[in-house]
């Protein structure tokens, strides 16, 4: 066993990908062999989709790193050259391609989220709105202390020419 951190860490990632690829050879090899149980029964339409999902699952383990690109077209060149001899023009005609799986419209993750988003804008609305009240009581406050201070000193003003000519 590796002594070294790093080291122990890059044993796990490989078998890890181990496994994966093991898992996507095995399911190579049971597409071709359905190509080839098709081809043997003399079933050109089941041969033809058959085939083309290989060459499907081919393409993607190539662009994985599964298998070597060569190694892939190679694979696919000698399916297709298997079904040649079964498959007609009426069975490619009839062929219907499988239908692509639904995308998600969102998941749970970005739905926790937009609800948070919106959360947080109802908040923020609610801030800007207190903010402003307060900032509207504190210009009335500071208008009701100059008036103050302009009733007071208009009453200074009119208490010292009293008080001056009392004297």
């Amino acid at each position: 066993m590796a002594n070294i951190k790093s080291q122990k860490k890059r044993i796990i990632t490989n078998e890890k990908s181990r496994q994966r690829n093991r898992a996507a050879k095995s399911e190579l090899k049971t597409a071709t062999r359905r190509v080839r149980e098709a081809v043997e029964a003399g079933n050109g339409a089941e041969a033809y989709a058959a085939a083309l999902a290989a060459c499907r699952l081919l393409d993607k383990a190539a662009g994985k790193g599964v298998i070597h690109k060569n190694q892939a077209a190679n694979r696919k060149s000698g399916i297709m050259a298997s079904i040649n001899g079964i498959v007609t023009d009426a069975d490619r005609a009839a062929y219907v391609k499988p239908q692509p799986k639904p995308q998600k419209t969102g998941s749970k993750k970005a739905e926790a989220k937009a609800a948070r988003k919106a959360a947080q804008e109802a908040l923020n609305a609610e801030k800007a709105k207190r903010v402003e009240a307060q900032k509207k009581a504190e210009a009335k406050a500071a208008k009701a202390k100059a008036e103050a201070a302009k009733a007071a000193a208009e009453a200074e003003t009119e208490e010292s020419p009293a008080e001056e000519g009392a004297e």
